[in-house]
């Protein structure tokens, strides 16, 4: 007989719905508290030493890629926004006392007095915050041309940046602004341009002249417009009309030849601004200026600075050593620097430049209203003329090459392969509005339209002497207008008109200019601007400019700045060009907190400098 149970038997109690009310541990959950903590810290840094890490740009070698401690300000007069250096303030993340108190615009040359006290945003800003990646070189090879963070050699516990120039087994050599590069055992004729892919070069470009920012003191004054018609001829005078006081352009197209608009490099000097600002008249002669040569000039580096004895009592009373607190990382806004009505003090000569720069661009937005005629670019390097034509009809690029002495030119690939001229299709057809650029940078000629490379039919490269000198005669201004737009019955509206440069990388070891014997009279400035002085045994003589090389054996890597004139890099350190591999951190990739503003709204992030590091 089965057995049963008794119906009031007690069952086993049902789970609750949720564990709420189960009695908790004794220790009160700390425990798992603290190891959540603790595996997150361990995540933590174990992201931080094999994944990424965050750095601060201390200095400005890479500016302006990178922005080590500066000033974010603004041109009074062309309204153009730029950075200067302001690393003299702060040496190792102590305050020196020192306060920079001007900079020179990179457009229109005009030097201001910065006031922080009742401009706030002209304050100093700490350097760019960046990420950096440490796992990419597990992944593949360092590249030419990255920006790379690794340990200092000569002291391991300091960090650098910079961008990555000479890889493992070359011979690197430095010449006239260029990068040349061969295996380590081969010879000199081996040695070949290191040109920059097109996306490296886009972001290494910087900014000469720009349309956009034309001085409205200049305007009233009559000073001549850089894109001048004083370099035109009839017919070009009758095809081009100026608008909104060259800003803009019109070309109505009736002219059924070469139509020019050719830039001429003629920059105010500080004390052509001076006489303008104090007197409101222009400077005697200006328009028979010829223009001058194009400079290896950095904003960056015409800050001036000064002693501040306010700073200097409030950063340095002993009992302040002793405690090292957010307020001793930054300082009060100085009450003793002196403002001066009109431009602030002269920047330093060797800050506007001292190496010509032969490698430009010229870019423009072209707002077509025709279906018929050509455009035309054109830039001029030692002479020769590299121009590009675009047949509004059928949207076909053609680049060509042409010497001084109006005899044509080849290009030659790396393949061997020559072409007189080469053509490309692009989409410049008919009416329409286009962004477009011709770049004539590392011996190479490209044309960019609304931001994409076109591809030509045969090479754009060509064969160049190492050193080159500028051009210059009565019929053809050669380097002194180095740029021109043109049309060829084409109807066209021009504007946002710019003239970029390429970076031009110093030969030194230790000296501050490329030359053997640098003039002590004039200054450089004045001999860019005087082709008279250009004879081939002065200071353009190839035996008068100096080449620096570089040995790199197996895991030896040279790293150099972007800003030549004012980087610590490979070239001075001494006894040891180069970076060994196990000293490289990582790969730079993404500024992700540039800085923040102090007004209108404090602490609001500067949002247009995040960006992807190139």
């Amino acid at each position: 007989m089965a057995k049963t149970k008794p119906a009031d038997a007690k069952k086993p109690p049902e789970k609750p719905a949720d564990d709420s009310t189960k009695e908790k541990p004794a220790d009160g959950g700390w425990r798992e508290t603290i190891e959540s903590i603790a595996m997150a810290v361990i995540l933590a840094l174990l992201f931080r030493g094999f994944v990424a890490e965050a750095f601060v740009i201390p200095t400005g070698s890479m500016a302006p890629t990178l922005m080590g401690r500066h000033k974010d300000v603004e041109c009074p007069q062309c309204h153009y926004w730029y950075q200067t250096s302001a690393s003299s303030e702060e040496t190792e993340t102590r305050l020196t006392g020192d306060h920079v108190y001007s900079t020179t615009c990179p457009i229109c040359r005009y030097t201001q007095t910065l006031d922080p006290l009742q401009f706030p945003d002209e304050g100093s800003f700490s350097g760019d915050r960046i990420i950096v990646g440490k796992f990419c070189y597990d992944l593949a090879e360092p590249k030419r041309w990255d920006v790379i963070v690794f340990k200092f050699p000569g002291g391991a516990l300091q960090n650098y940046i910079k961008r990555l120039i000479g890889l493992p087994g070359e011979r690197v050599r430095i010449i006239g602004g260029n990068i040349q590069t061969c295996g380590l055992d081969e010879a000199d004729e081996a040695l070949k341009i290191a040109r920059k892919p097109p996306h490296k070069l886009d972001a290494m470009l910087q900014i000469v002249d720009d349309t956009d920012h034309i001085p409205e003191t200049l305007t009233k004054v009559g000073w001549p417009l850089r894109w001048s018609e004083r370099l035109h001829s009839a017919a070009d005078q009758a095809a081009w009309k100026v608008e909104q006081d060259g800003k803009a352009y019109v070309c109505l197209g009736t002219i059924n030849e070469d139509a020019w608009l050719r830039y001429r490099n003629l920059v105010p000097s500080h004390s052509d601004w001076e006489l303008i600002v104090s007197s409101n008249q222009l400077p005697s002669g200006v328009a028979d200026r010829p223009g001058q040569l194009i400079s290896d000039f950095y904003a960056y580096n015409t800050a001036r600075w000064m002693y501040s004895a306010e700073l200097r009592s409030w950063i340095y009373p002993q009992w302040r050593a002793y405690w090292w607190c957010p307020p001793y990382w930054s300082y009060p806004t100085p009450t003793d620097i002196e403002q001066k009505a009109g431009p602030g003090d002269a920047p330093s000569p060797e800050s506007l430049g001292q190496h010509w720069v032969d490698d430009l661009a010229v870019e423009c937005r072209a707002e077509v209203t025709g279906n018929s005629g050509e455009l035309l670019l054109d830039l001029v390097r030692a002479g020769i003329h590299h121009q590009c034509r675009i047949n509004l009809a059928d949207g076909v690029a053609k680049l060509t090459r042409t010497g001084p002495d109006g005899k044509p030119l080849e290009f030659l690939g790396d393949d061997g392969q020559t072409a007189a001229s080469v053509t490309a299709q692009t989409s410049v057809k008919g009416p329409g509005s286009y962004r477009l650029r011709l770049s004539n940078c590392d011996h190479e000629v490209l044309l960019w339209v609304n931001g994409s490379v076109q591809k030509f039919a045969g090479p754009t490269t060509y064969d160049s002497d190492d050193l080159v000198s500028p051009y210059w005669s009565p019929a053809d201004p050669g380097d002194l207008a180095p740029a021109g737009i043109g049309s060829r019955g084409a109807a066209v509206k021009l504007s946002n008109l710019r003239i970029l440069r390429d970076k031009y990388y110093i030969a030194s070891f230790g000296r501050g200019n490329d030359y053997d014997l640098e003039p002590r009279s004039p200054p450089l400035i004045e001999i860019f601007a005087n082709p008279d002085l250009w004879e081939p045994s002065g200071l353009f003589a190839d035996n008068n400019r100096r080449h620096v090389e570089f040995h790199l054996k197996k895991d030896q890597f040279l790293p150099l700045g972007d800003n030549s004139p004012a980087s610590s890099d490979a070239r001075f350190w001494e006894n040891h060009h180069y970076v060994e591999r196990d000293l490289l951190i990582g790969k730079a990739l993404l500024i992700y907190w540039p800085h923040t503003w102090n007004r209108p709204i404090p602490f609001l992030p500067n949002f247009t400098k995040m960006q992807r590091i190139r």
